[in-house]
């Protein structure tokens, strides 16, 4: 089982990335979903996922400035955004995807697998 935490500031991203994962992912649970970065923040320093599924604007802060305050960064990221011009800067993080929204089923599927495959 791969342990994962939504982060997205619109409840409609994080219930697609929810519904995908149920239908189709058995594999990954959800162990927390977030709207902010400092939410974000404290589940992923309480909760160790393995996989962290990242919108990359966030209220307050983006996603990029959340990762700066991470001592580490011991899991794996997946962005899902409506920013096209932020994929450079995701790939300097080490994310294993940037999947732009809307998401389309195929995309999500091989970021997943890619995920499970470095996890492996």
């Amino acid at each position: 089982m791969i342990t994962s935490i939504i982060v997205d500031d619109e409840p409609r991203g994080i219930g697609t990335l929810k519904n995908l994962l149920q239908e189709y992912c058995p594999q990954v649970k959800v162990i927390a979903e977030c709207s902010s970065a400092e939410d974000a923040l404290e589940k992923i320093e309480l909760l160790s996922p393995q996989l962290t599924f990242l919108d990359v604007s966030l209220p307050g802060k983006n996603s990029f400035e959340l990762l700066e305050e991470l001592s580490a960064i011991p899991f794996e990221i997946i962005f899902v955004t409506a920013h096209n011009d932020y994929a450079l800067q995701a790939f300097q993080y080490s994310a294993v995807d940037y999947l732009m929204k809307p998401i389309t089923f195929e995309r999500f599927l091989q970021a997943v697998n890619k995920v499970e495959q470095a996890i492996q």
